[in-house]
């Protein structure tokens, strides 16, 4: 393998490592030694590529967002022409508060506030995620993307908060109200308020 095919490849595996690591051990028990050993690489090479722990995460970031985006554009090209745009729209919203990458990036996020150089790249990517998204929901609604309307506006921002804590909330599931249900009456809420029902 050539050396920039090798380089490109360590890179990628000190970072996927590290997203794994602070998925199953949290961003503070999160150590450039554990990446190192889950990624099958050398300590020198992590040294070489990422100096410092909070190189390695800030760059980790930018995965994830890279990894976030690209479900968000394979489940929103997936959506059926004729379904309930609405609906669709939500689910898909709701997709991307599932699964490790989510665990990762709150494990980040929730660092980031004592950590001005995680900071600074968490608050840059969650602005692109949030441009993107907002663009495939002018998309899915082009007849409401003049500023102000419900669903570009408050709306969005509105069921990215809601869904958010209820995520977070079943990081501990036990006892919990099923999100199905809260998914189920954010539906009901955004229909009304359109009109529909």
């Amino acid at each position: 393998m050539p050396v920039q095919q090798r380089s490109v490849a360590t890179r990628a595996a000190l970072l996927d490592a590290a997203i794994d690591c602070v998925v199953e051990r949290g961003y503070a028990a999160t150590t450039t030694i554990e990446t190192v050993r889950r990624a099958g690489v050398s300590r020198g090479a992590q040294l070489h590529h990422f100096p410092t722990k909070a190189e390695l995460l800030s760059e980790a970031v930018e995965r994830l967002f890279d990894r976030r985006r690209a479900e968000f554009m394979e489940a929103f090209e997936a959506i059926h022409p004729k379904a309930d745009r609405l609906d669709a729209a939500l689910d898909l919203l709701w997709s991307m508060f599932q699964g490790p990458e989510f665990v990762a990036w709150t494990e980040l996020w929730v660092a980031a506030r004592t950590d001005p150089e995680l900071a600074a790249k968490v608050l840059d990517v969650e602005r692109r995620f949030t441009d993107e998204t907002r663009a495939m929901f002018g998309e899915l609604f082009p007849e409401e993307t003049p500023s102000g309307t419900l669903l570009h506006d408050v709306g969005r921002d509105f069921a990215f908060a809601l869904m958010q804590g209820v995520a977070l909330q079943r990081l501990h599931p036990e006892g919990r109200r099923p999100a199905s249900d809260y998914v189920d009456v954010l539906k009901a809420v955004f229909h009304l308020v359109r009109g529909e029902r």
